[in-house]
């Protein structure tokens, strides 16, 4: 009998032993079925916690497609957009404060206008052009619309350019005028008509020595 024990244990797997070699106690086994049967469990929670998810993420997906108009709106409540006189008070300062380059200056033709719409504005002729050695005075006009649409710019000294007409007008759809951004302003103005002085197609013209009627 105990030589017939010990051939029977040799042939047990070890799964089916206990600690030291001897067998699993009903215990043992319901206690790794229960194991099992939580770690599946869990297994599945989790499985179904994912698709979930990706199912909710898909359904925002397909929605905010079918929608573009929901995001577009959003985008465009978070863009600030700085109110006119704001605007025209900064310019002001920046003019006040001589925050431009030396050859440039703008500020308000009369101090009193609380419209901030009528402003002067000066340039110095470039160097070796025929607008070398001279002072050209400005009068700058911001509509109420104003930095949405370009000023009106008139050259109150005589000038001679091809954007610029008899009367002294700069021409509403050149260059700066005719691509306008709201972020531009009176000092990109004045700096793109001296770009233009000192053109090719400007540099050499032949410049008036009189007064334009009706300006000193």
């Amino acid at each position: 009998l105990k030589l017939f024990w010990l051939s029977t244990r040799s042939r047990l797997p070890a799964s089916e032993m206990g600690c030291g070699g001897s067998a699993p106690t009903p215990a043992q086994n319901s206690s790794a079925q229960q194991s099992h049967s939580e770690t599946q469990q869990g297994s599945g929670t989790s499985q179904e916690a994912t698709e979930q998810t990706t199912q909710q993420s898909r359904q925002l997906t397909s929605t905010a497609s079918r929608n573009p108009a929901c995001s577009s709106k959003d985008s465009t409540a978070e863009k600030v957009v700085v109110p006119r006189s704001f605007r025209l008070l900064e310019e002001l300062e920046r003019g006040q404060k001589a925050q431009r380059a030396s050859h440039l200056s703008w500020g308000l033709e009369r101090d009193d206008d609380m419209t901030l719409t009528q402003w002067n504005g000066t340039i110095f002729g470039p160097d070796d052009t025929s607008f070398d050695n001279r002072i050209f005075s400005l009068q700058i006009t911001c509509g109420p619309d104003y930095p949405d649409v370009p000023p009106a710019v008139r050259f109150l000294s005589p000038v001679n350019m091809t954007c610029v007409g008899a009367d002294g007008v700069v021409n509403p759809k050149w260059g700066i005028f005719g691509n306008w951004k709201r972020h531009h302003t009176m000092e990109s103005v004045l700096e793109h008509l001296r770009r233009e002085m000192n053109s090719g197609a400007n540099r050499k013209l032949v410049q008036p020595t009189a007064a334009r009627p009706g300006n000193a």
